[in-house]
Formats: C-alpha cells, sequence, structure tokens
C-alpha cells in the first residue's frame, strides 16, 4: 500500500529561499525558511541594521462588514480602525477600516478560528480565509524607515506601533502591520500574484542597505510570533 502523505504547502518565493541557501522546518502544514545559515548574524541583524523575512505561511482570514462585536470578542476589547490589537486565543487582528480587519495567526491555525467564530457570523460580518490569496513578509531593524522611504507613497512618520494601514508599496497595494515590539519590525502583506516580485524587490533593497534574509528561528528570538 503507497503511504499518502499530507501536502506541503510554500510560498511564493519558495525557490528563492533555496537559492539562497536556507534550511527550512515545517510549521502547521506549511514549510518555512528556519534560517540561511548563520543565526547570529540574522540576530545581529534584527537588532542592529536591516532584516528581511516571508512569513506568507500566517494563518490569514478577511473580516468584513459590521465587525465591531466580532473584533470585540476576539481581542476582548473594541479596537479602533488603523489599530492593532492581541487576539485572546492567540494571534493579531489588525483593523485596516471601518468595515474591514486582517486577523493573523500560527500557521494552519486559521481554521480552528473561523470555527470559533461561526456561530458570530451573518450577512452583515464575513469572514474569508485568505491564507494562501495573500503573502506575508517582515522588514525588520532600525533601517527600515530607510528602505521603506524609497518604496511608500506615505510619510514614514506614520509607521508608529500599533499601526495599520493599507497603502502602496512598490507600486502595489499592501496592507502594512507595525509590531509593538521594541525592535522595529513591520509586517507586510501583498496579493499572493505579487508574492515573488515583492520578495525580489525587498531582497534588492535590502542588499543595497545592507541588509539579508533571516528565518523563522531568528524572528521568533526576537520575541516576534
Amino acid at each position: 500500500m503507497i503511504e499518502l502523505k499530507a501536502p506541503v504547502m510554500r510560498s511564493a518565493a519558495h525557490r528563492s529561499h533555496t537559492d539562497l541557501g536556507a534550511t527550512f522546518e515545517t510549521r502547521g502544514a506549511w514549510e518555512v525558511p528556519a534560517t540561511y545559515g548563520s543565526e547570529p548574524a540574522e540576530s545581529e541583524a534584527i537588532r542592529t541594521g536591516l532584516a528581511i523575512a516571508d512569513i506568507s505561511a500566517r494563518g490569514k482570514f478577511h473580516l468584513s462588514g459590521a465587525i465591531d462585536s466580532l473584533l470585540s470578542r476576539m481581542a476582548g476589547a473594541e479596537v479602533e480602525p488603523m489599530r492593532t490589537a492581541a487576539i485572546a486565543s492567540g494571534g493579531t487582528v489588525a483593523r485596516v477600516a471601518r468595515d474591514l480587519a486582517l486577523a493573523l495567526f500560527e500557521p494552519s491555525a486559521e481554521t480552528d478560528a473561523l470555527a470559533a467564530l461561526d456561530a458570530e457570523l451573518s450577512l452583515d460580518a464575513m469572514a474569508t480565509n485568505v491564507t494562501s490569496a495573500i503573502s506575508g513578509f517582515i522588514v525588520a531593524g532600525p533601517m527600515l524607515d530607510r528602505l521603506f522611504a524609497r518604496t511608500m507613497t506615505v510619510n514614514v512618520e506614520e509607521i508608529q506601533p500599533g499601526r495599520c494601514l493599507a497603502t502602496r508599496w512598490a507600486q502595489i497595494p499592501a496592507i502594512l502591520i507595525v509590531s509593538t515590539l521594541a525592535t522595529p519590525m513591520v509586517e507586510m502583506y501583498v496579493g499572493s500574484e505579487y508574492g515573488r516580485y515583492a520578495w525580489r524587490t525587498l531582497l534588492d533593497l535590502s542588499h543595497k542597505l545592507g541588509g539579508i534574509p533571516v528565518g523563522w528561528k531568528s524572528l521568533e528570538s526576537a520575541g516576534w510570533r
């Protein structure tokens, strides 16, 4: 009898990670870049310079419509537009607008999160799993403002901890979510059709600024989840 293995999910930029020498590990159903060879060098880039990472494996769903009560239940408190909040059961919700939010989870945890919300959903409030439809990246380190200054249509001073905003980055639609960690970090989400382009652009810009790609291990060591 042939043993069937569960399918492995990979990001749109997976081949680039392989070419860069990444080693991989499994998170949920996803294969993610764990490190590119030197965790100390990656951690140093996050602390003192510029680092980029592919976090497309994060579970994601859109909340749309009359979402006030949904967000209050998830976060345990009201979430204002253009603000982020921790989800009580784990994860982060970013309220991009009055009627739109992006909820983020550990890889493959979005299915259970959606099931837990099922009783709250209605024609006025909808949740859609967009994990595979959206690619995610992180820009981290004290030099991140320099990268965004070259690619953003908004003033980089708007990139403040705990904020989220819909904008255009490198001429494509993007949602930015700013971490509240002591280490500067911005999560960036774009349509998966732009995933390879976004990663190549990040690689090129970070290289010019002395930055490097980093894996999930270094991100998590810096406090990211």
